[in-house]
């Protein structure tokens, strides 16, 4: 049986069809630099792409952080596509890879990506990015990452804070997954996962590790003002509950800075968790993205 992912309709000549999980092409963008090191670790890489049609002056940079539920996939995977629009669109594309569970534990891949965001900043300059219109875009797993990230680099007022931040089908609160989990009021999936990822993730049982479920929670990192979101959900998700991410949403249009033009909750109705149908890879959900991203500048 064909994965779902096969029923995206994707543009040809980005894609190549022929494995089972299709995998982005990339020799029909002419301008990039590929595995740029920002530490000594083989997964502390990433790639960079120029648009075909580069406008005048610095360019805003989207930086992909793929899922894989902290401890699989690649930025070189379907989890990069739709940065190609991206680029279409005139932002310069990179995406990242970090160091992965259970060989590296959290908080390796938070310090990965707030490292490697202090990379492109240090370089931006040379490479004609614009440091101050950096967004991030994450699925899944990755979108955890960013927005623990945004969250914390708005809140701490850091060198590696962002403009905006897209959190698709994000794992938003492993405090509120795991207590979802123990009052059995999540998918059966998520249940028996669980565990698993907990082990795989921080070390531990969930029982033990509470501090560091915390503090791989995003509400741990809201403060009275946020940097400009975008959250986009699945309404059939059986990985991740849509109703933490409706919640998390609750509590980000709390804050003294929400509006209608810095927050956004996109819900797709019906649809699966990335990756388990073609939603998240289709241009009518990716470039409402990409126009928030623009409103921020």
């Amino acid at each position: 049986m064909a994965p779902p992912i096969r029923k995206t309709k994707f543009v040809p000549e980005w894609i190549d069809m022929g494995p089972k999980i299709p995998v982005p092409r990339i020799d029909w963008i002419k301008d990039k630099q590929l595995d740029i090191a920002y530490g000594d670790d083989p997964r502390q890489r990433y790639d960079l792409y120029y648009p075909e049609k580069r406008p005048e002056g610095l360019l805003p940079v989207v930086v992909i952080v793929h899922g894989g539920g902290f401890m699989h996939m690649d930025k070189r995977d379907w989890h990069m596509y739709p940065g190609f629009f991206a680029l279409k669109e005139g932002f310069a594309l990179i995406s990242v890879n970090y160091r992965l569970a259970p060989k590296n534990k959290y908080p390796a891949g938070v310090n990965d990506l707030i490292r490697a965001i202090l990379h492109i900043k240090e370089h931006a300059l040379e490479w004609g990015l614009d440091a101050e219109r950096l967004c991030l875009y994450g699925t899944s797993a990755g979108g955890n990452l960013v927005s623990l990230v945004g969250l914390k680099g708005h809140k701490e007022k850091t060198a590696y804070q962002v403009r905006a931040v897209a959190a698709l089908c994000p794992l938003v609160s492993f405090v509120w997954t795991y207590d979802d989990v123990r009052k059995k009021q999540t998918s059966l999936f998520t249940r028996l996962m669980a565990p698993y990822l907990c082990r795989s993730y921080f070390g531990d049982w969930p029982s033990k590790i509470a501090e560091k479920m915390r503090l791989a929670s995003a509400e741990t990192y809201l403060e009275k003002t946020i940097p400009p979101f975008y959250l986009q959900m699945g309404t059939k998700d059986k990985d991740i509950d849509c109703h933490n991410v409706v919640r998390f949403y609750d509590l980000l249009a709390k804050v003294e800075n929400a509006t209608d033009d810095n927050l956004v909750l996109d819900l797709l109705e019906g649809a699966p968790h990335a990756g388990a149908g073609p939603e998240y890879l289709e241009p009518q959900n990716i470039l409402p993205i990409l126009e928030f991203f623009k409103r921020q500048f």
